[in-house]
């Protein structure tokens, strides 16, 4: 082992042939698909159709860094796997007769693997588990080494949301600066829709007479909401808050209520009458973006920056 840093990276196989492919890797062999023509051979390439892609795992990936493999060794799980030699000496090229494709093959080792919702897994790390190519380079070091760390029962075992947000208060409760420790641990164990769901386990404490629920998804794109609460009235109608969550941080540029404000017109065809529309930043602060206040200052919008957001984590903390 060199004294070069390791560096961590995401890969992507053929979700097809998950058994096939996890056999191989229990063997030495970490296969790659666009491999089934020799002319694909990354060493002798004379023929592309997609094979090219694969240049850079030939070429970035070192003895002793570490892929994390989305579907290995079942659809549940992530394999944790070490580079055993430098991909681009160790390569080889033999097209998998099961599969009439994969000959791409790297040398590698299957070091443990994890189940997403463990406690030892992040929510940074969930975010770049979601990323879609085929190969990526993972910068959370961090948080791979908390999972390089963690004992098997803890990779195994999933953990709910909701536990998560339980588990995340008792760990700061009694902490000075309590609210700062809950918001940076939160932020920590959350990606951009875990917050929805934190959020709304957090609301039905801190209001526990309304309905709360988590409405993005597929309707998404029509009514701009991610959380929907409903406040009963003495009419046939209820009146609601439609509450757009934003995972983001620093400078807010464009417009980042025009999906909010569909809320409107959508929910009064299902007997809502929307009273208030807010647009929530998990690590925005105020003070970077007061052009937002003063922009929307004339609009029906209300914004929660992220010191907003601690006191009122810490409001919801307490209930718990």
């Amino acid at each position: 082992m060199t004294d070069r840093q390791i560096h961590y990276w995401g890969y992507r196989i053929d979700k097809r042939y998950i058994n096939i492919l996890n056999k191989e890797l229990l063997e030495g062999r970490l296969r790659q698909g666009w491999g089934y023509h020799e002319g694909q051979n990354l060493k002798n390439f004379t023929f592309n159709a997609g094979a090219s892609r694969n240049y850079p795992i030939f070429n970035k990936v070192k003895k002793g860094d570490i892929l994390f493999v989305p579907y290995l060794p079942d659809s549940r799980k992530v394999a944790v796997v070490e580079a055993t030699e430098d991909f681009n000496s160790g390569y080889k090229f033999e097209i998998l007769q099961k599969t009439e494709d994969h000959g791409h093959i790297f040398p590698a080792k299957l070091i443990k693997s994890f189940v997403r919702n463990s406690s030892a897994v992040d929510g940074n790390i969930r975010k770049t588990l979601k990323n879609p190519s085929r190969f990526w380079q993972i910068y959370y070091r961090e948080g791979v080494e908390k999972i390089l760390k963690a004992n098997e029962e803890q990779l195994g075992t999933a953990i709910s949301k909701d536990a998560r947000l339980e588990t995340s208060i008792e760990d700061v409760f009694n902490e000075i600066k309590y609210e700062d420790k809950l918001f940076e641990k939160l932020n920590n164990s959350f990606s951009n829709e875990e917050w929805e769901f934190a959020l709304v386990s957090g609301l039905e404490k801190l209001f526990p007479n309304y309905q709360i629920d988590r409405v993005g998804g597929n309707k998404e794109e029509e009514h701009g909401t991610d959380i929907l609460i409903q406040i009963p009235s003495i009419t046939d109608k209820n009146y609601g808050i439609a509450i757009q969550v934003k995972d983001w941080n620093g400078f807010v540029s464009g417009s980042p209520v025009e999906q909010v404000k569909k809320a409107d017109d959508y929910f009064k065809e299902q007997g809502i009458k929307i009273i208030d529309k807010v647009v929530l930043f998990t690590e925005a602060k105020k003070e970077e973006n007061l052009h937002l206040l003063e922009k929307y200052q004339d609009e029906d919008i209300e914004f929660i920056f992220a010191d907003d957001l601690k006191e009122l984590l810490g409001k919801i903390g307490k209930l718990f």
